[in-house]
């Protein structure tokens, strides 16, 4: 009946409203209705990751908790999540998971999860640093939830050289391609080098490092 009547856009325009309870309200309302998918998409259809891009960088707990809710039911397709890249909504989401408020950074993780779905927005969020402050959460008794560990998890599963590195093993489901390589197991807290920096070193019998490649290559 929201949906007949318009409402979708003035949701969508009340996002911008600066009035924090209301903001909050309209974000719940979207995201309640972005569970049905017929509705999902018309809301697509208004630039919805760009209104949700001032919520997530409100400084109220309660806006930020709802605007992350309402990213991570939106944004359960291909098209949302290349425009939340596009309106840059993934930096404010990425920074929500230092939060010291429980519930948004649960929330936040949650969103991380559904948006880790695909490797460029999955590729954005590590160079963001989500893996780094998953990982951190993941090591924190009091801050660890079910969302950040799948959230980390699924970002991991885009970066398999990280991935093996980091845990010594990959999954059935992990196909390594050419570029993907084993420097050996980091210890935690040490940082991964790229394979571009770890051919600038010298040459060591100490420090093996295996690439794939089956490409022949002129470099």
């Amino acid at each position: 009946a929201a949906a007949k009547a318009d409402g979708i856009e003035a949701l969508i325009n009340t996002l911008s409203s600066g009035r924090n309870k209301v903001v909050a309200n309209a974000a719940t309302v979207l995201m309640n209705m972005a569970t049905q998918e017929p509705l999902r998409l018309s809301i697509q259809t208004h630039d919805i990751m760009h209104a949700l891009r001032g919520p997530l960088c409100s400084a109220n707990k309660v806006v930020q908790s709802k605007a992350t809710l309402a990213i991570a039911a939106i944004a359960c397709d291909a098209k949302a999540r290349t425009e939340l890249r596009n309106s840059g909504g993934l930096e404010p989401l990425v920074e929500l998971l230092r939060s010291k408020n429980n519930e948004v950074r649960n929330h936040a993780s949650w969103a991380v999860m559904v948006c880790a779905s695909d490797e460029p927005t999955a590729t954005e969020l590590c160079r963001l640093g989500a893996l780094d402050i998953l990982e951190e959460i993941d090591l924190s008794v009091s801050r660890k939830n079910k969302f950040s560990e799948v959230a980390y998890n699924k970002l991991l599963n885009h970066h398999l050289s990280l991935k093996y590195s980091k845990t010594g093993y990959l999954s059935s489901s992990n196909i390594i391609n050419d570029g993907f390589y084993d420097c050996g197991r980091i210890l935690i807290g040490t940082k991964f080098l790229p394979l571009k920096d770890l051919c600038l070193q010298e040459p060591s019998d100490l420090h093996t490092v295996l690439l794939v490649n089956s490409r022949s290559s002129d470099v």
